[in-house]
């Protein structure tokens, strides 16, 4: 349902599939996006006991990158590792110290084999993300769109960082950088949901 209305995700061959995200970032007007913006490439949260990485959305490796994987997976020791290929994505991507992802010693055995104790939430579950309380997300972006059990609400950036009030989220209609596409597309998704 989310490709039709938002136009679709577009398969990368140096990506694996992502899981379905909450958090639903249309570009504001007359925005540009932030990757592109920043200059910096693609920051790749990436678990070191079995390699399995994520893109951080929107953001480049800077100081709050470490923080924001340990929010999503707090029960593994984690790196960030930055690409300015976005062609060659994680391939090309490298730590800090210059030392590139190939050479962390598990590179890709995600793909290979489950790692004993390699989880991102603790206790017995293999692999996932942490599930992080909304108000408390550290992802969050002014523009987002998040669904609630009572519809949509756009994060309007009003505090400096989490946790959040719920004044911190408006209605769609609430927020006039909003596109009329974007609104329109939200409250069909928000009836095709009822």
């Amino acid at each position: 349902m989310f490709s039709l209305l938002f136009g679709g995700l577009q398969a990368h061959p140096y990506r694996e599939p992502e899981r379905p995200r909450i958090v639903i970032n249309p570009r504001v007007r007359g925005e540009r996006s932030s990757s592109a913006s920043s200059g910096s490439g693609i920051a790749y949260c990436v678990r070191t006991c079995d390699g399995r990485y994520f893109p951080l959305q929107g953001r480049s490796a800077d100081e709050g990158a470490i923080a924001q994987c340990n929010a999503f997976c707090p029960a593994a020791k984690m790196a960030v590792y930055t690409s300015s290929d976005s062609a060659r994505g994680i391939d090309a991507a490298v730590a800090r110290d210059g030392k590139g992802y190939s050479e962390l010693p598990n590179a890709f055995v995600y793909r290979q084999r489950l790692v004993e104790g390699c989880t991102c939430t603790g206790g017995s579950r293999i692999g996932g993300l942490n599930r992080i309380d909304v108000m408390r997300d550290p992802t969050l972006r002014r523009g987002d769109v998040i669904m609630t059990e009572e519809g949509s609400r756009v994060f309007t950036g009003g505090r400096k960082g989490p946790p959040y009030r719920d004044a911190d989220f408006v209605v769609p209609a609430r927020f006039p950088e909003l596109s009329r596409d974007i609104r329109a597309r939200l409250s069909e998704l928000e009836m095709a949901s009822r």
